[in-house]
């Protein structure tokens, strides 16, 4: 097993599909998602410090996390591939694309961006904005939990309001400075009944930075997670598509 993915890369399938968690997960968040898509195979990302890599120490930059994360499947990506992420896990999308491309290696088919809008026109949701000395991170983390319909033990929930708090002082310094090429399709998306990051907030912009398409699915902010049938539709036509070029 990569120290990078929750389970080893799968060698058969005719493409991967790399999920990146958002702020203040791990993998465990696409516990949703299937480990088969269509032809293809999905591979949950595990970031340093958190689930079964909570001794580690959090990443300190975007980049940073690029590095680690291509370095440990550099070697993997020998089929077309995609990288997906909702909401604070955009910029790390885009910072990971922009690190393959210089070093040399083969660019992901496709980029699934959803519940986030023009990197160059700053950060988005509530959090990126609001005095953290105020915030109960705790109550944040219940609030996700209950929204997917599950419960944390009381144990955990410090350790997870921890987490994102880290990711969240961390996405404050993010600056769209390392972007992928126009080469790198850009699947935007944004959810009707989204109130974090509003559909209307997600597209605007997306069109000057990259070579992007706009697709609204329905849902709220964490339908993402719960992985609806219209987003599975659309990962698995893309990707397939995408093996065709």
């Amino acid at each position: 097993m990569t120290a990078w993915t929750l389970h080893p890369v799968p060698a058969d399938g005719d493409y991967l599909v790399f999920g990146v968690p958002y702020a203040g997960t791990g993998a465990a968040s696409f516990k949703a998602w299937p480990r088969e898509l269509g032809a293809g195979r999905f591979c949950a990302v595990q970031p340093p410090g958190r689930e079964n890599r909570f001794g580690e120490d959090h990443v300190g930059s975007h980049q940073e996390f690029a590095e680690g994360l291509v370095a440990d499947i550099a070697d993997q990506l020998d089929r077309p591939y995609a990288l997906i992420g909702h909401c604070g896990a955009v910029p790390f999308l885009l910072q990971i694309a922009a690190h393959l491309e210089k070093q040399g290696l083969p660019a992901p088919r496709r980029l699934f961006a959803s519940g986030w809008g023009a990197p160059h026109k700053g950060l988005y949701g509530r959090l990126n904005f609001v005095d953290l000395d105020e915030v109960d991170m705790t109550a944040e983390i219940e609030e996700r939990c209950a929204a997917l319909g599950h419960r944390l033990p009381p144990e955990f929930l410090e350790i997870a309001a921890e987490t994102l708090l880290a990711d969240v002082r961390l996405q404050r310094g993010y600056r769209a400075e390392a972007l992928p090429s126009r080469n790198v399709p850009v699947l935007v998306i944004g959810w009707t009944e989204d109130a974090v990051v509003p559909e209307a907030d997600v597209w605007p912009g997306w069109d000057e930075c990259a070579s992007a398409t706009y697709h609204v699915l329905a849902g709220d902010h964490w339908e993402f997670l719960r992985f609806p049938r219209e987003l599975r539709d659309l990962v698995e036509r893309e990707m397939s598509a995408a093996t065709t070029q």
